[in-house]
């Protein structure tokens, strides 16, 4: 595994001027908020319920085109180096964590896990980026990787409860004390959680990841929910007036097998809203038809366009979908993946849907506690 020194518990220092999260939150959350001042006060101001409200706005927020460009310029800067100067993804969205004092008191306490209990693969890396000071029980404690995969071995060997379970954490972890203009660096396997904060202040963090070429992704996937750096393509803006798209769902390909259809279309319908795609129908895909001859019949038919809901719904024979890929361009029918936020309408959108699609590996070897 690549480069596992640079990230284990290490400290990075940043130029808080050239990239000041804590301005750029502060702003975001006096858009719905703005008697706001401090982001370490913020709740004094405001309910329980507001707070994920604060931090999905400022979330989704983070997709815009300017904030891309940080976390880009950021990476290119800061990141780069830390990965033998491999080809990395970026998390299209960055976490906020929002740390409010006795947040166990209304069931905001983040429990201890580590990354793979998350879906995260092993060639994930992450930067939680402070943007209040974090210290004692305001802060994330963590564990060093020899105890944490330890401690991982021993709760799934023993099925312990989730308080013997962090009983045992708190014993191997400490609290990670830094200031804005400082990151905290670790991969997936570091067990990490948090305790009541007792400070009387909140504590908020930025909380991103970078995944390396030819690694591990876990479930987290190449083109949804990590992008290439300078892949913009959620923010484009295109009007489908007077266009005819259907939409197409399949249970066919090792990623949407077990998807229920019912999910599927809800994340399609949820796609064609955001880009006021009108819908004139649902086609399925047979059961077992794993050559997809359906999607096949309906780019035949030239429609407009028609949405998927996943690159990761077509065919897992190489071979094959670049053999749909290149139908739907001689047929001039774009091709809509709504998990990834992307379509396919000319030869340079081919390559990007290969690229994400080869970037790198679900799994490579047992995880610790299958060996």
């Amino acid at each position: 595994m690549l480069h596992y020194d640079e990230w284990e518990n290490k400290t990075l220092e940043y130029n808080l001027l050239k990239y000041n999260w804590p301005e750029h939150v502060l702003e975001l959350i006096q858009q719905l908020y703005p008697k706001i001042k401090k982001l370490e006060t913020i709740h004094l101001f405001l309910s329980p319920s507001d707070f994920s409200r604060v931090s999905l706005h400022v979330q989704n927020s983070f997709s815009q085109v300017k904030y891309m460009k940080l976390f880009d310029n950021f990476a290119k800067e800061y990141i780069q180096s830390k990965i033998g100067g491999k080809k990395y993804l970026i998390k299209r969205q960055a976490t906020l964590n929002l740390v409010v004092p006795n947040q166990i008191k209304i069931q905001r306490k983040l429990p201890f896990h580590q990354g793979i209990f998350y879906n995260n693969g092993r060639g994930q890396r992450t930067i939680w980026m402070p943007i209040t000071k974090a210290e004692k029980t305001n802060s994330m404690y963590i564990a060093n990787l020899q105890d944490s995969r330890a401690l991982t071995k021993k709760v799934i060997k023993e099925q312990l409860s989730q308080e013997q379970f962090e009983k045992e954490c708190l014993k191997i972890s400490k609290p990670v004390n830094l200031n804005p203009g400082q990151a905290h660096l670790f991969h997936q396997e570091h067990i990490h959680g948090n305790v009541n904060n007792e400070t009387g202040y909140t504590r908020m963090a930025i909380d991103w990841h970078i995944l390396i070429e030819g690694e591990e992704y876990g479930n987290r996937l190449p083109g949804g929910f990590f992008r290439a750096p300078g892949d913009y393509e959620q923010n484009d803006s295109f009007n489908y007036k007077n266009k005819n798209f259907i939409t197409y769902v399949s249970n066919n390909s090792k990623f949407d097998k077990n998807i229920p259809l019912v999910f599927q279309r809800k994340v399609i319908d949820e796609y064609c809203n955001n880009k006021k795609i009108l819908n004139l129908g649902v086609q399925f895909e047979n059961e077992y038809l794993d050559w997809l001859p359906i999607l096949e019949h309906y780019i035949k038919q030239q429609p407009d366009g028609i949405v998927l809901c996943s690159m990761y719904s077509l065919p897992d024979n190489t071979k094959r979908r670049n053999y749909l890929l290149n139908l739907a361009l001689k047929n001039n029918v774009e091709l809509h993946f709504a998990n990834e936020y992307c379509k396919l309408s000319n030869k340079k959108d081919f390559d990007k849907i290969n690229f994400y699609l080869n970037f790198a590996k679900h799994k490579k070897g047992k995880h610790i506690w299958q060996v």
